[in-house]
């Protein structure tokens, strides 16, 4: 259930005493300053209220200065103004109007009125909330896998284009990996799609905890992801990608009572600024030849010849062998 909320600003206090008690029967909680500046402030603040009641003689800031600096201001949520006046001439009506003023009251307010432009207020915010959550609906359906709820391709692919600009910028390193689950069409054929759909998701929810809060997880192709590690060196990725090997190894998935154990292989490039079509096409062919090499394996795409110790699992490939 969404709290009633109004801020009340005004700087009569004994009009402000008579005001609360009135909107505190409306089952409001009412939110009281009696300056035009501290109200413009708290009016800034992400949470808010968004029933809004203003006193056209507040100072140093009066109602209508006030809400023409709401109005200026980009907000996403509906913030419904209504301005009270004493003596209203016909151009503080028309200014009000110009303001973006939802409702003008004149004092002294009457109970039923105040209620009915209130009642107003709350059905023209619930459309706008209404609003709101279908759009953020249909852009998160938009840009998020309905199976995984991670990323779909294009999103992904949008992503690290940006990165690498911001890459090129900044002349900071980015790393891509592709990671394939193992022999999963054969799954697929022997416990059934249905079976298959909830593995995936398992794993998915894996990946995601394996990475930093501006790191990115996609669904690239139907058992394929793709990560992106802005920031990240090619030895932090390639330590990053045998942690995922072995995450997913080391702990059976357990869907619908029945245990599964996967593995994955995963394909890594970095760029620091070159062309992400380039970069995932190096990604793909390291992840093709991690899969011709046994699987259950991590192999980074890598213009330098390693020549010290690697770990067991992890075959790194000069580009003339690739």
């Amino acid at each position: 259930m969404i709290e009633r909320r109004i801020l009340l600003a005004e700087n009569d206090p004994r009009q402000a005493a008579i005001l609360k008690e009135l909107l505190s029967s409306l089952y409001y909680s009412v939110e009281v300053h009696t300056d035009g500046l501290t109200a413009l402030q708290r009016l800034k603040e992400p949470e808010a209220p968004e029933m809004v009641l203003l006193d056209s003689s507040l100072s140093p800031m009066t109602g209508l200065e006030i809400a023409l600096e709401i109005r200026r201001r980009s907000r996403r949520r509906h913030m419904w103004l209504m301005l009270m006046s004493d003596r209203p001439s016909k151009e503080e009506i028309v200014m009000a109007t110009d303001a973006g003023i939802d409702e003008f009251l004149i004092k002294p307010i009457d109970s039923q009125e105040l209620k009915m432009r209130i009642r107003t207020g709350e059905r023209v915010q619930e459309f706008y909330r209404e609003m709101s959550d279908s759009a953020m609906a249909m852009e998160f359906h938009s840009t998020h896998d309905p199976l995984t709820g991670t990323w779909r391709r294009e999103a992904m692919l949008d992503f690290v284009f940006k990165e690498t600009d911001r890459a090129q910028r900044l002349r900071s390193p980015l790393s891509v990996m592709l990671i394939d689950i193992d022999r999963f069409s054969a799954i697929n054929a022997k416990a059934g799609h249905n079976c298959g759909d909830k593995l995936l998701k398992a794993v998915a929810g894996r990946l995601r905890r394996q990475l930093r809060s501006y790191d990115m997880l996609g669904r690239y192709a139907a058992d394929e992801f793709m990560l992106a590690f802005p920031g990240c060196e090619s030895k932090d990725a390639e330590a990053k990608a045998e942690r995922i090997r072995t995450v997913i190894e080391k702990k059976p998935f357990m869907i619908d009572g029945a245990e599964f154990s996967l593995t994955v292989s995963i394909g890594v490039a970095s760029s620091a600024g070159r062309s992400p079509l380039i970069v995932l096409r190096e990604a793909e062919r390291a992840l093709s030849l991690a899969k011709q090499q046994g699987q259950n394996a991590v192999c980074f795409f890598s213009e330098i010849n390693p020549q010290s110790t690697v770990l067991p699992e992890i075959r790194r490939y000069h580009p003339e062998n690739l």
